[in-house]
């Protein structure tokens, strides 16, 4: 294993990929005979936001083509594709071992996203694209995680691996194995080696700054002040509000019928020197 600086990304659009804008990771140009894949790891304020490319390279790709397309028309539809994907998706959750501030986080992606950039099974090189949310399990505060990939690749060329910051956050240590990479950016040639083995370890810190997203991916007690405690709160208020109105005409109502059981018991009016109690309507 080695480590290096990453190599430089963006190509994905010079070769027509079609890449999901939230995907956080972009592309370097195809292997030929290899296949590559880059991995993303973004700390912020309630999760880790994991992201997960396999790139096949040219060779490899084109005998894919050849057998996503069950039907045999020379062509890739969005079912065939989709069908490959979600089998190269659980393949990957299974095989990722992850746990963090000691407890285990199975990988549930929230974006499987096919790289075709032609539906022809007469092209090459592709790319499946993964996103997932790892939770916290206290949102922000000082944080361990140990990251290991057992995904056995097919023909590996290179596995990248990047570890970033976020506003609010602090990453303080990353390696694999022996190797420590002051920029968070690991490059592995060949099978995944230590990250199969010991793994990418990785602490960091996270602030109040640090950002919570709304989405429910990672539910909690949300913070004090932020938006959706203050709209509970309100909500909690008016809640208290409605049933105090309930029960004060409630208790309205019973006086009135008390009163006017007593004025017929009587014959009479009743004699009142407040005011009188509310009629109903």
């Amino acid at each position: 294993m080695r480590s290096s600086p990453a190599p430089t990304l963006g190509l994905a659009a010079c070769l027509g990929l079609a890449v999901a804008p939230a995907l956080a990771i972009a592309h370097v140009a195809p292997a030929v005979g290899d296949n590559n894949r880059y991995m993303k790891l973004t700390a912020q304020g309630d999760r880790i936001r994991l992201a997960y490319t396999v790139f096949y390279g040219e060779a490899p790709a084109a005998a894919l083509r050849q057998a996503i397309d069950t039907n045999h028309d020379g062509a890739i539809d969005d079912a065939e594709s989709q069908v490959f994907a979600r089998q190269i998706a659980a393949d990957v959750a299974a095989a990722l071992v992850i746990t963090i501030d000691g407890a285990p986080r199975p990988v549930a992606w929230s974006q499987v996203v096919v790289g075709l950039a032609t539906p022809k099974v007469a092209a090459g090189a592709f790319s499946i694209d993964l996103v997932a949310s790892l939770c916290l399990t206290v949102p922000r505060g000082a944080h361990a995680v140990v990251f290991r990939d057992h995904y056995p690749l097919a023909r590996p060329g290179e596995t990248q691996v990047k570890v970033e910051d976020s506003p609010g956050v602090t990453i303080t240590t990353s390696r694999i194995g022996g190797a420590v990479d002051e920029a968070h950016d690991y490059t592995l040639v060949g099978p995944s080696g230590a990250l199969d083995t010991e793994g990418l370890e990785l602490t960091f810190t996270t602030t109040d700054r640090a950002a919570v997203a709304a989405d429910g991916a990672c539910a909690g007690p949300a913070p004090p002040g932020s938006p959706t405690g203050l709209i509970s709160l309100i909500s909690q208020i008016s809640q208290i509000s409605q049933i105090s109105v309930i029960a004060g005409a409630a208790v309205a109502g019973l006086v009135a019928l008390t009163v006017r059981r007593r004025m017929r018991r009587r014959g009479g009016r009743a004699r009142r020197s407040g005011p009188q109690p509310l009629q109903p309507m």
